[in-house]
């Protein structure tokens, strides 16, 4: 300022100089009048902490409506140009933002409170919310702004790589193909190891049939004490999707929108014409040479284009409210003859009556899916074809190579098949809250949902067609249905006992019945292709094959009976008490009962004398749990019972004829009863540098008891038929868990967050025995590694057994390669090299250690940016390509062969288990990216973003094979997981643009 007023004494002698005294006194009152003004512009002050009246550097100081602004210093404070009319606004991470008007006053010192509205969010678990600050469980919430953009038509992939512990595993880019889910690992063999999903409060929703733009919460219940509420349908935990609801106030239109192209992202390298001639050249090999440089996969395969469209329209009054929604989504699927369409629509009504008691809800929701299903062994087909033959041959028929064992024309194989699939869902809730006294509610609900699949098949007599059924066009039609009933009712009463606790109580009782039913009838030997499967009576196959008609008809009901308790001391201790006993029609008639429970404590560190007012720790919380789960998922309905089904045929004298003949199918189990899922864990929450730095780390050990698995029976013992479903052994999973957020800059303009969800974890098979059965020491896995591949049809690659990981591999070990041959290890050392039988052992564990996600938003003024990077380590693959088409044998003028089969050293037509061809897993995937801009609006708009966006759009591995991304199922006696498979549907990558317009 003295610098200031030594310029204007200069400039004021230069003006006495050489305009005179009169004009020069003009000038220095008109500059001191402007420096008054200059002044008054600049404000300075210090920004301190509420609690302790430290202060707080790099808080940002914006004048409001303007560019611009200020950062406090160490000390807190600050200096920055404002006129008398502005108002700055302070802001910072983990404090509540301020507001302050300058008026005449040059200092404006501020202190900031802070921001604890994290812990105060109220977090949804089972029957009911929680604040976050007093959950003892291990719960994760994602908000439908955390979702993945662009092609997402399930919401479980809207969520992957967002939540620790929560795998979600996408193999396949088929639009029709639901991930393999797996929270805390794979928990059981024979049951369902999937979560259990509950939609607005219906238990057992389809959660892919919802529309993501629907959603505004999930969360995710990880452990036994937060699942047990579920009782037998939580054992792999629980995922609660709540959706968007009305607001009292003006109607709301909400509409989104995009457009996307799909196409393979990663394909195998595969011999052209010209290098196929040369292969077959140098290794001597001869074969009819068409002419022809076709490449099979890209005849096959196409660039798929989607679209999808979500209008919502909400509003209401204070006593009433609503939201109604419809989608609409097309895709295609890049494999030929693949496809989804889908219509949603969704209607949500809240009312209240006598004086705000009363509480209801209404949800309906209904969907129509056009699934169409292509022939995956196309694929396959494709890579075995050679790049030397024809598509079609001259007179416009589909090529075919005669007499071969494994050469089909895999466009043909597409194009000769119709497979189509229209789903409908249906779902109706109902519920109303009465307030009986103060704290008391009574709640009840009820839902019917109904579930129609109606399934067409049909086959052409297209000629040359050698995938024909015997007894040429071929053609079924199927109806299933799924009609399920739930009652649910409960009391919760919440008092606050004096001014230090809290106690929150639940009892309730649950009714389901859920009756499955359905029909079908197939027919061959049609004398046209023109009706497909519309008139299945004119076939003549069903003359002879009675077995093409079938029906049926199952129910099982499950009735609970549940109690919870919650309560808080001091607003740091924290205690939760679960119990729930269920009754299920499934299960043997010495064990239809089951007890579930579980118990949680926490403890808010952070409040306590020694961390209270802490600079550093804003929030530290720990937490212990124990809890035991059920599982009836998976399994079928009578499987503890002994009933009759057809069996062959016997010929009757008196009709003179074969008639059906029936037999025992099962053997009756009394004891049959639920797996039992014990987790035991503890956890820390914590919040650090005002909330610039939050997370969670838990650690847990996870038990499943009572294995549900089909066994030998000795028939010696009076078992008629020779397996039943008993329980058996034990698995273990372990592991820990890590959730981060670090807020890296907050102010006006800017906004830059990270999130990283990782976990590690180790499965291993305990047992497979009980005191009155076992399973075979050594159960093996078959995996079909392709259809009508010679050898390769059912090859048991893994293995289950006491004291391994699940479907770990097994096999031979190769010593080395000699004269294109392998040369296997002699392993147990007799002298005798057995690859197949003694001299085998654990060769890869196809079980990823670690599973990763890193999120990124960023935010500056209108425009935002969100990637995602996607981790798996420690799993190891059986590479099905580089051990069928990636050598140099015999088989090489028959069929197509990749690029490493010019320069491979073997020359070795054997497909069993080996090493060789066990390979890393490990990846980085760019899994999800969108850039958007939020335009300015007025007038009819409240918002309006458009954005680009892309999914896969990167992988970094040293998999030599397609994808490392590769299958988790397990499903004993058809699939084993690590496995990749030939005829998996190739992932995609994806790119899209939207836009999200509000009125």
């Amino acid at each position: 300022m003295i610098h200031s007023y030594k310029r204007v004494g200069r400039l004021v002698r230069s003006s006495v100089s050489n305009l005179g005294f009169k004009q020069a006194f003009s000038v220095a009152v008109a500059l001191l009048i402007s420096l008054g003004a200059f002044a008054q512009d600049v404000v300075t002050g210090k920004v301190t902490d509420a609690a302790d009246g430290s202060g707080i550097p790099g808080v940002s100081v914006a004048v409001k409506g303007t560019t611009r602004g200020a950062q406090t210093d160490a000390n807190g404070t600050y200096k920055v140009n404002a006129g008398s009319n502005a108002t700055l606004v302070f802001s910072f991470v983990g404090y509540t933002s301020k507001e302050v008007a300058v008026g005449s006053k040059s200092v404006v010192n501020v202190s900031l409170a802070a921001d604890n509205k994290s812990l105060e969010e109220v977090v949804v678990v089972g029957y009911g919310t929680q604040k976050r600050k007093e959950i003892s469980g291990t719960v994760t919430s994602l908000g439908s702004r955390d979702f993945n953009a662009g092609v997402v038509t399930n919401p479980l992939a809207a969520a992957q790589g967002k939540v620790a512990g929560l795998v979600i595993t996408q193999a396949s880019g088929d639009p029709n193909a639901r991930p393999t889910v797996r929270l805390r690992g794979t928990g059981s063999l024979n049951a369902g190891s999937e979560p259990l999903y509950v939609i607005d409060g219906v238990i057992g929703a389809p959660i892919e049939n919802i529309a993501p733009e629907d959603i505004l919460s999930m969360d995710v219940l990880r452990d036994a004490s937060s699942a047990a509420i579920y009782g037998s349908r939580g054992a792999n935990g629980v995922i609660l999707i709540n959706t968007k609801r009305g607001k009292s106030g003006t109607p709301t239109v909400d509409y989104s929108a995009y457009a996307g192209s799909e196409s393979i992202s990663q394909r195998p390298e595969l011999l052209n014409g010209a290098e196929f001639r040369a292969a077959a050249a140098k290794y001597g090999q001869k074969f009819d040479d068409l002419g022809a440089n076709t490449d099979w996969l890209d005849v096959i395969t196409q660039t798929a284009i989607s679209q999808n469209h979500n209008v919502g329209v909400s509003g209401g009054s204070e006593n009433v409210s609503y939201r109604a929604s419809v989608g609409y989504l097309d895709q295609t699927g890049t494999l030929k003859g693949s496809g989804k369409e889908r219509l949603t629509g969704r209607l949500n009504l809240d009312a209240k009556a006598i004086d705000g008691k009363l509480a209801m809800k209404v949800n309906m929701s209904a969907s129509q899916t056009n699934n169409q299903f292509t022939d995956n062994r196309a694929v396959g087909f494709a890579m075995n074809m050679r790049p030397t033959d024809p598509v079609y041959n001259a007179d416009g028929t589909y090529f075919q190579i005669p007499g071969t064992f494994a050469n089909f024309n895999p466009l043909a194989t597409i194009e000769s098949k119709s497979n189509k699939q229209r789903l409908h869902d249906f779902l109706f809730n109902a519920s109303a809250g009465y307030t009986i006294l103060d704290g008391l509610v009574f709640n009840v609900s009820g839902t019917l949902r109904t579930q129609t699949a109606d399934g067409s098949y049909f086959a052409k007599s297209t000629p040359g067609n050698l995938l024909a059924t015997v007894g040429g066009n071929a053609a079924n039609r199927q109806l299933n249905s799924i009609t399920d009933k739930q009652l649910e009712t409960t009391l919760n009463y919440s008092k606050k006992l004096n001014d230090v606790s809290t106690l929150n109580v639940l009892a309730g009782y649950t009714y389901q019945d859920v009756v499955a039913d359905g029909f079908g009838a197939g027919n061959n030997n049609f004398l046209t292709d023109a009706f497909e499967a519309n008139n299945l009576g004119s076939g003549l196959g069903i003359r002879t094959n009675p077995n093409l008609l079938f029906s049926y008809k199952n129910e099982y009901k499950l009735v609970s009976f549940l109690a919870r308790a919650q309560y808080s001391l001091l607003n740091k201790y924290f205690a939760t008490v679960n119990v729930r006993r269920d009754g299920s029609t499934k299960f043997g008639d010495n064990n239809k009962w089951g007890v579930f429970p579980s118990v949680s404590v926490g403890w808010a560190l952070s409040e306590e004398a020694f961390l209270k007012g802490n600079s550093t720790i804003d929030n530290l919380k720990l937490r212990v749990s124990w809890g035991q789960t059920g599982n009836s998922e998976g399994i079928r309905p009578l499987l503890s019972k002994s009933f009759y089904g057809a069996s062959g045929s016997y010929f009757d004298g008196a009709a003179n004829d074969f008639l059906p003949a029936y037999s025992i199918q099962s053997n009756p189990n009394p004891n049959l009863k639920w797996e039992i899922n014990e987790n035991i864990g503890g956890g820390i929450d914590f919040s650090l540098l005002k909330g610039k730095l939050t997370g969670n780390l838990d650690v847990y050990t996870r038990t499943t008891k009572d294995l549900l698995y089909t066994v030998n029976v000795p028939q010696e013992k009076g078992y008629v038929y020779p397996t039943m479903l008993a329980n058996i052994g034990s698995m273990k999973n372990q592991g820990v868990e890590l959730s981060l957020t670090y807020q890296i800059l907050e102010n006006t303009d800017w906004n830059i967050a990270t999130t990283l969800a990782a976990s590690f974890n180790k499965n291993e098979i305990v047992s497979l025995k009980n005191d009155s059965f076992a399973a075979p020491d050594q159960v093996f896995l078959s995996t079909s590694l392709g259809s009508f591949i010679r050898g390769t049809s059912a090859v048991n690659f893994s293995v289950l057994q006491a004291g391994h990981p699940v479907g770990e591999f097994y096999g031979a070990k190769i010593a080395k390669i000699e004269n294109g041959k392998y040369v296997f290890q002699d392993l147990n050392g007799d002298g005798v090299v057995d690859p197949n039988a003694a001299d085998r052992t654990y060769i890869g564990n196809p079980n990823p250690t670690f599973v990763g996600g890193l999120t990124t938003n960023i935010r500056y003024k209108a425009f935002d940016l969100q990637f995602q990077l996607t981790s798996q380590l420690g799993a190891k693959i059986v590479n099905t390509n580089s051990l069928l088409l990636g050598r140099q044998d015999g088989r090489l003028a028959e069929s197509g062969a990749l690029k490493s089969a010019l320069t491979s050293i073997i020359n070795d037509e054997r497909t069993i288990p080996m090493d060789y061809y066990v390979e890393s897993g490990d990846f980085l995937r760019i899994n999800n990216a969108s850039f958007g801009y939020t335009l300015p609006v007025k007038g009819v708009f409240k918002r309006a973003r458009i954005y680009v966006a892309g999914n896969n759009l990167a992988v970094f591995t040293k998999y030599t094979g397609v994808d490392p991304e590769i299958s988790q199922n397990l499903a004993i006696g058809s699939a084993a997981p690590g496995i990749d498979v030939r005829e998996t549907y190739y992932k995609t990558r994806a790119i899209t643009a939207g836009v999200n317009l509000s009125f």
